[in-house]
């Protein structure tokens, strides 16, 4: 998948300043939803859809929600 042009399309958060952090305490998922959820993120890696990003003071739960078809 090509990359947009920064030209075009830039994504930011605007932030306040004094605003502090939120970081959520990691929830436990069952062992087979974890791998698939790892699969998945290693698929969107590898074709270059997202990229790692550091940001420790900022951190929320990833929420897997099965589909109906499995």
């Amino acid at each position: 998948m090509p990359r947009l042009d920064p030209d075009i399309v830039v994504h930011a958060i605007p932030l306040y300043s004094e605003a502090k952090p939120i970081k959520q305490k990691l929830r436990r998922m069952k062992p087979e939803i974890l791998l698939k959820v790892k699969e998945e993120v290693q698929k969107l890696l590898d074709v270059n859809f997202i990229e790692v990003a550091m940001y420790p003071g900022w951190v929320a739960n990833i929420v897997p929600v099965m589909k109906k078809d499995g």
